[in-house]
């Protein structure tokens, strides 16, 4: 077993260049923040983004970009550091773990906060932010491995396909490769992240007994990715939206870091 730590460029990519990237695509993260109470087309929700000038495409996003930089340190220099002895699964695995316990109490935090502010005394003890444990915890963790094996694990066959539907190898097959893998795993992951913040905002759900939970669970996926039309359940016509402003955002946030990751350990020496 050997451990090899992050070489320079990859803790600048985790470190410099995650933050960056989060602050780039925060007009994708505010388009699909206003999707979650609207019933509105991505165009609209991005015209409402940018209603203030362009300026105001990117409120919020300092923020953002200064909470992305350990979570990037764990998806870039601390994944290396893990694969290096765990092999590429092993390292999404704990690198995924590692980032549910730097984010969890503060992610659970804000979300019961939200809930608070839109139906007040609904959650009567807010997690701590200091926490890094609780109900939905484990479904936090299975969140970010599909996320990781987006960028990590299915890159590259989806490059390999990319390569061979072109005919091409070449930075943009990797680039379309990558942007595909994470689009995979945005969607992938969407009715996971539901769930999560499901479970987490709704606290009477911890004293229900597990088949009892499994069941509520179940019916909050139902009715949110189904509709009664013509007397027979069907996709809600808000999914297609929603999977594709999560992708907007995750995937190209994603994709933009693999990017950055992989131009400065190719270059960095030189």
């Amino acid at each position: 077993m050997a451990f090899q730590m992050p070489d320079t460029p990859l803790l600048v990519a985790g470190g410099l260049g995650g933050p960056a990237v989060m602050l780039a695509v925060t007009p994708f993260r505010n388009g699909l923040t206003l999707g979650a109470t609207s019933t509105d087309g991505p165009l609209a929700l991005y015209r409402q983004v940018f209603a203030g000038g362009l300026r105001s495409g990117w409120t919020g996003g300092f923020y953002t970009a200064r909470a992305a930089c350990p979570q990037f340190l764990c998806l870039g220099p601390a994944y290396h550091f893990y694969a290096s002895f765990s092999g590429v699964g092993g390292g999404v695995l704990l690198t995924s773990l590692t980032e549910t316990l730097i984010v969890f109490g503060s992610e659970t935090c804000n979300a019961q906060l939200a809930k608070n502010q839109k139906c007040p005394g609904s959650i009567k003890q807010i997690h701590s932010p200091w926490k890094p444990y609780g109900p939905g915890f484990s479904i936090h963790v299975l969140r970010n491995i599909i996320a990781t094996a987006g960028l990590r694990i299915l890159s590259k066959p989806c490059t390999l396909l990319v390569e061979k539907a072109t005919g091409k190898q070449n930075s943009m097959t990797q680039l379309g490769g990558d942007f595909v893998g994470n689009v995979i795993a945005a969607c992938l992951s969407a009715p996971v992240h539901q769930m999560y913040a499901f479970t987490v905002t709704t606290p009477e759900l911890g004293s229900l007994p597990l088949q009892a939970q499994k069941e509520r669970m179940t019916k909050f996926l139902k009715d949110t990715y189904f509709e009664q039309r013509d007397g027979r359940n069907r996709l809600s016509a808000l999914v297609p939206r929603d999977l594709f402003m999560r992708s907007m955002y995750v995937a190209v946030a994603y994709t933009m870091y693999s990017t950055v990751e992989r131009t400065l350990v190719a270059n960095w020496s030189s």
